[in-house]
């Protein structure tokens, strides 16, 4: 593609529609250094766009532990309704290793029940129950997990049981976990779970159960609304934890820490005090246009664009366009994509689509311009 650059300066400007076109920036803001972070590895990420705000060893395959459950508890919600009654199987009975809910063989549990003991309670028993009711075995569901974990983006995962325990073929990393968590969060209900303290257990016969939810960031961090511990041997302490301030969410991952509250805590701290997420342009705002055989063509983002930036920067935006473009184009035909740029790094890259249907000229229209040229 051979690019028609055109550099305009941007200000996003609260209350006010459009962008303000200037000819240079505003001074850089000096962000304070990292976050003193314990863990051996840790991502912090945007929910909203998947930007990484702070990384350490982003890409070390590491055993999640129970932090394998967020995605056993997408793929249960992906496959089964909650009101199905799941039977328990001898082998999920006497997943007793860990945490767990004490299964009965042959008893019929929700699905929904089920999810909450696998989420609040960490039950490994409810793991193997709600696997072998997906995709009818253990073995089975782990391939369903890689395929699901490939479809997300996470790359260097791989999966070999639906509850963490150790396993040498079955680890993530702290990058791939926050892609997984991002993707949990779209789903409403994941979402209540991750954040819920207290449910009531309905178990087979009538007897109820109180489930208090593990992951105390939930309680002493303003707030927490995620997501999920974890901790075998040979993975040390795990977090993946979350956070929405006015409407803006982060996602912490930390991995073998001395403190995954402290960690997590900071982390997020880190990502408010400094950061902001910005909307950048609205869908269907005009940021620029061109001439095509005489004819104005007008270019717009096919949805809203955001971005999370330093706290009082501002964003250069690169306008690039398709050098194959000829009339007619109708609304929506990709045109070419707007890269944002804060202190030259990429904040955000969107797609440019024409905003209205542009026709070839006429013989009326050429006329008529004529006039007009004529008369004004």
């Amino acid at each position: 593609m051979r690019k028609f650059s055109l550099w305009v300066l941007s200000v996003w400007l609260a209350g006010l529609v459009g962008w303000i076109l200037a000819l240079a920036t505003g001074p850089a803001l000096t962000l304070p250094g990292p976050p003193p972070v314990m863990a051996t590895a840790a991502v912090l990420m945007d929910a909203r766009t998947g930007q990484v705000l702070f990384e350490r060893n982003p890409h070390l395959r590491w055993p999640p532990a129970s932090t394998t459950k967020i995605l056993t508890a997408i793929l249960v919600r992906e496959h089964l309704p909650l009101d199905k009654e799941v039977p328990v199987s001898t082998r999920a009975s006497i997943q007793r290793s860990g945490s767990s809910i004490g299964l009965e063989t042959g008893e019929r549990w929700r699905v929904e029940d089920l999810l909450y003991a696998l989420l609040l309670s960490s039950a490994n028993d409810a793991a193997v129950a709600l696997a072998e009711a997906t995709s009818g075995s253990v073995e089975a569901f782990a391939q369903l997990m890689n395929e699901k974990a490939r479809a997300i983006g996470a790359k260097n995962s791989h999966f070999a049981v639906p509850h963490g325990l150790y396993h040498p073929q079955h680890y993530s990393t702290a990058y791939d976990l926050a892609l997984i968590a991002r993707y949990a969060l779209r789903d409403p209900l994941l979402a209540q779970i991750f954040r819920t303290q207290r449910w009531t257990l309905n178990r087979p016969g009538g007897k109820r159960e109180a489930l208090e939810n593990r992951n105390r960031l939930l309680q002493i961090y303003p707030g927490a609304d995620g997501i999920k511990t974890g901790w075998i041997t040979q993975s040390g302490q795990c977090l993946v934890a979350s956070a929405t301030r006015e409407n803006w969410q982060l996602i912490a991952v930390v991995l073998n820490s001395p403190d995954i509250y402290a960690d997590a805590s900071r982390l997020l701290d880190y990502g408010f005090q400094n950061f902001a997420l910005v909307k950048l342009a609205a869908k269907g705002q005009i940021l620029g246009s061109m001439f095509i055989q005489g004819q104005r063509l007008e270019v717009s983002p096919p949805e809203d664009v955001y971005a999370v930036m330093p706290k009082g920067e501002r964003t250069i935006v690169r306008l690039s366009f398709r050098e194959d473009l000829s009339l007619p184009i109708p609304a929506g035909t990709p045109i070419g994509e707007a890269t944002y740029l804060v202190r030259g790094r990429t904040v955000a890259v969107t797609p440019l689509v024409a905003t209205e249907d542009v026709y070839k000229p006429n013989l009326f229209l050429k006329l008529w311009r004529w006039l007009v040229k004529l008369l004004f």
